[in-house]
């Protein structure tokens, strides 16, 4: 239980510690994030730059923890990471260009790949392709880095969801990889999550600190790491794993479901309306339950709940191919974003009505 207790309280503890300085500085240099726009629905001004403390507790933990037990199998996360913290800091702090953000995912993303030996080589049969050459691989896991990157950017919108959500997919791969002595990853997996935890802390519900660019660009980055690791074990080891999954990278997509869904429905609706996929709007699926006038709390609750049962759809099944598995998740993630839509503008529509007729009463 080394790997799992003791980098979740060392990096809660030290992300818990961290916030409150990096609040008090924030507000006394006016580093702060007002409702400017009809996009922002906070009220007041909320520090920003609560990424530091998710980098700090960690980067920190992970690195001190992984030399101390010996590992060696995870190389340049640490530069990598270091390359997304500065890109993170200058855009909350001075704004960046979406095309230079992006030049820096890919850096890190080149950096992870090609030095520490992190490659997708197979497609699982997904459009009838196995396995892949070094340079097909390489580019699928530069567009697979990138993109869980700024899907993870892209939810970070209302208070607690991107944290909720990074903790459930850290704690599952986590917990798989603790189960399959996969150390390393396991002590990466738990390190995020205290930090997650110990940031949550100060973001859900009434928010006294946002996560921004600099946290929710480490989230994605990680968890990207995490979730290629995850498949490929899968298909490398499957004879010695204690708990093979058949159908890994359909899993994969469900414990990332809603990043994912988002991500991929908002930049499509966007450029299929001629507009750039980094055009800040309130399409995102989030939006929809806050939009009702469900707090920000209980729709990061809600969109929890709908990732979790993303899991449990596509986890029992062992006997489909992955690419039947992400076709069906697919489709539920789409009903149930089709649904919510539906459900909640009819209640709205109910609320209406019943407020015009109290007032005609009246």
């Amino acid at each position: 239980m080394a790997y799992v207790l003791v980098p979740i309280i060392l990096s809660f503890a030290l992300s818990a510690m961290t916030i409150p300085v990096i609040i008090r500085v924030a507000r006394l240099k006016n580093l702060v994030d007002g409702p400017d726009s009809d996009r922002k629905v906070h009220v007041g001004e909320v520090p920003t730059l609560g990424g530091i403390a998710i980098f700090a507790g960690t980067i920190t933990v992970f690195s001190s923890l992984y030399d101390l037990y010996g590992f060696s199998d995870l190389r340049f996360i640490t530069p990598a990471l270091v390359i997304l913290f500065f890109t993170g800091v200058k855009d909350d702090v001075l704004v960046l260009a979406p095309r230079k953000k992006l030049a820096a995912q890919f850096l890190s993303a080149g950096l992870i790949t090609h030095f520490g030996n992190l490659r997708l080589n197979s497609l699982w049969g997904i459009m009838g392709i196995g396995e892949v050459n070094g340079v097909v691989g390489t580019i699928i896991t530069l567009l697979t880095i990138v993109s869980l990157i700024n899907a993870y950017n892209f939810v970070d919108g209302i208070n607690g969801l991107a944290a909720l959500l990074g903790i459930f997919a850290t704690v599952f791969f986590g917990t798989w990889f603790h189960l399959n002595e996969q150390e390393s990853l396991a002590l990466l997996s738990f390190s995020l999550a205290g930090s997650l935890l110990g940031f949550l802390i100060f973001n859900y519900n009434r928010a006294k600190i946002f996560m921004c660019d600099t946290g929710s660009m480490a989230v994605g980055f990680i968890l990207a790491i995490l979730a290629i690791r995850f498949v490929e074990i899968n298909r490398l080891h499957a004879d010695s794993l204690k708990f093979y999954i058949v159908n890994a990278p359909a899993v994969g997509f469900g414990v990332l479901a809603i990043p994912v869904f988002d991500m991929a429905r908002v930049v499509f609706s966007r450029l299929f309306k001629g507009k750039s996929p980094f055009s800040a709007d309130r399409s995102h699926f989030h939006h929809i339950f806050v939009d009702s006038g469900i707090s920000h709390a209980n729709s990061s609750i809600i969109l929890l709940l709908i990732n979790i049962s993303c899991v449990l759809v596509v986890l029992p099944m062992g006997f489909a191919r992955s690419a039947w598995g992400i076709l069906l998740l697919i489709l539920y993630t789409y009903f149930i974003y089709w649904f919510s839509r539906k459900l909640l503008a009819r209640m709205n529509r109910c609320r209406y009505q019943q407020i015009s007729v109290r007032h005609s009463a009246n």
